[in-house]
């Protein structure tokens, strides 16, 4: 085979490497962020050939992924019970991280991205509760009370230890991070200070964590009045000003051993800190919970800008099949400009006139329109975009177009579940919605 030969070859090899590359990364782009995503799915399977294994151990890493995507989106999945090829169907594709094998044995880390479609029309046909919205990320600090005082940032200290390894495999949908603090903080948040509430410095180290909430999960081991020894735990949770807002989670657990006051179990520590995510993220999930048995529709008014203006270079005349400007740069290719109270359509531009002119639109035409006179032109972009985001919300059931005027648009959605689920989920795609009049809701961003 000659040099020449083997050189093509190389460059189509490479080509579709590069290709397959790029569209793999787009595929992965498009599940990167959705809570449909499941991360680090590890199978290891022998079998009597490799291909078996590698084939089953595809299988099992969907199944995985599934019970965790469940567990991340109902609230209660204990009685789930599914069919192998059903789930095997709501896959939309794998990633391969790393992956290695022998003859007969074979060890891989998998991404699985679920179809989101079909994976809500499961859930739908097996009348199941859910929940899709990510909450913003909350900071979390511990401070563990102990005989000897507080402890808090300490990497010998069990309570904070434990958090910051569970931290790290959190995989629902409340995004919890262990507040770090910085040097000049530090010194100045005692456990003192901070369990006292002191709104301004609460605040700062919210901002210093880049979230918009904080969370103190306090351990206090105590003695009661009858010589029983207990476990205190309790979280306080402040808001982005500093402000405590409730306190989350309550809970006492009698110690076995009077010695345990001062040595408190390793493993009853672990437990709570699981016990108090898992209650963080069912109370996320009720509150953000998506019925598939309850119906309701929102009455939305989208307002629409005016992006763009230029002056008319010469008169306008009622016979005119073209409007000369002082440039077209910025107006759409074709559509509607308005001059004083009249729509007119044209069907091409140039750099300086609008062509193909249609007039009487929607109002009654003037005989003239003196030089000078303000052209503009609404940017209705908004709209097809609010309406493409609003039809991929997997709960949504129709977007209904009731109008549209050169200042706004009215749509009425129909969806499943209840109005603040919808309003958070529309919020987490950047459409910030406010009460406008008690029966509509205007887009305020």
């Amino acid at each position: 085979m000659s040099f020449e030969l083997y050189k093509i070859i190389f460059f189509i090899i490479i080509k579709i490497f590069f290709l397959s590359s790029t569209l793999f990364a787009s595929l992965n782009q498009d599940c990167l962020n959705s809570s449909f995503y499941i991360k680090n799915v590890n199978v290891d399977l022998t079998k009597e050939s490799i291909n078996k294994a590698r084939t089953e151990a595809e299988e099992k890493s969907k199944l995985i992924g599934f019970k965790r995507l469940a567990n991340r989106l109902i609230i209660n999945n204990k009685k789930l019970k599914f069919d192998k090829t059903e789930i095997f169907s709501l896959v939309d594709y794998l990633k391969i991280n790393k992956e290695a094998n022998s003859d007969r044995r074979y060890l891989a880390n998998f991404d699985i991205c679920f179809n989101r479609n079909l994976v809500v029309n499961f859930f739908r046909k097996n009348k199941l509760q859910y929940a899709e919205t990510y909450r913003e990320p909350i900071a979390v600090l511990p401070i563990f009370k102990g005989p000897r005082g507080f402890v808090l940032w300490d990497d010998k200290d069990n309570w904070y230890v434990n958090w910051k390894n569970e931290l790290q495999k959190i995989d629902g949908l409340v995004k919890l991070k262990l507040a770090i603090g910085n040097f000049s903080l530090n010194r100045i948040l005692t456990a003192k200070v901070l369990l006292n509430s002191n709104k301004e410095l609460i605040q700062k180290l919210i901002n210093n964590e880049k979230t918009n909430a904080l969370i103190l999960v306090v351990a206090e081991p105590i003695l009661k009045r009858d010589g029983q020894t207990y476990l205190s735990i309790y979280c306080k949770l402040y808001n982005k000003s500093g402000k405590l807002t409730s306190i989350i989670y309550r809970n006492t657990i009698p110690l076995k051993k009077t010695s345990s006051f001062y040595n408190v179990d390793k493993k009853l520590l672990q437990k709570e800190v699981s016990n108090v995510i898992l209650s963080i993220e069912k109370n996320w999930k009720r509150d953000n919970l998506i019925d598939t048995r309850v119906y309701n529709e929102v009455d939305l008014l989208i307002p629409i800008t005016t992006t763009k203006s230029t002056n008319l270079k010469q008169d306008l005349l009622f016979n005119d099949k073209s409007i000369k400007v002082i440039g077209t740069f910025g107006f759409r290719d074709k559509g509607f400009i308005k001059i004083q109270n009249e729509l007119i359509f044209y069907n091409k531009k140039n750099k300086n006139s609008f062509n193909n002119i249609k007039r009487s639109s929607f109002q009654s035409k003037k005989l003239k329109y003196a030089k000078d006179s303000i052209v503009t032109q609404k940017d209705i972009s908004i709209w097809p975009n609010v309406l493409k985001k609003l039809e991929k919300l997997p709960f949504v059931i129709e977007v209904k177009i009731i109008s549209i005027t050169n200042s706004r648009g009215r749509i009425i959605v129909k969806f499943m579940g209840n109005r603040k689920t919808f309003f958070q989920a529309a919020f987490e795609k950047k459409l910030n919605f406010k009460d406008f009049n008690s029966r509509q809701y205007v887009l305020i961003n």
